[in-house]
């Protein structure tokens, strides 16, 4: 099922040049979050959620002088607004995710 989005809530300038990488991210992300949306009661679950899994996997952004550039609480509630059709985990399926994340991980580690 392809990835569908909405961007015209979103306050952002998503048009920008220097934003339209962190939209995208956030596009993408919210697959991994397990939130297809971004909204004022759900912004710090959503950015907290993207800690994690940057945290896990590494981060979703490079700035202009190609170092590391992790999603920041700023930069989800600059896009309350975005709609995607990712699917929906509860926080208690988004914690088996990152357990399972986590255990792969290691499992990954031991085989070198």
């Amino acid at each position: 099922m392809p990835l569908h989005y909405d961007l015209r809530n979103v306050k952002a300038d998503w048009k920008n040049d220097d934003v339209w990488p962190i939209t995208n991210s956030l596009i993408w992300g919210t697959m991994s979050v397990g939130m297809g949306d971004i909204t004022k009661k759900n912004w710090q679950e959503f950015y907290t959620r993207c800690h994690i899994i940057e945290t896990i996997h590494g981060n979703w952004l490079v700035d202009k002088d190609g170092k590391a550039r992790y999603i920041t609480p700023d930069d989800v509630e600059s896009h309350i607004g975005l709609y995607t059709n990712a699917s929906t985990l509860t926080k208690a399926a988004f914690k088996t995710s990152v357990d399972r994340r986590l255990r792969q991980q290691a499992k990954d580690a031991m085989r070198k």
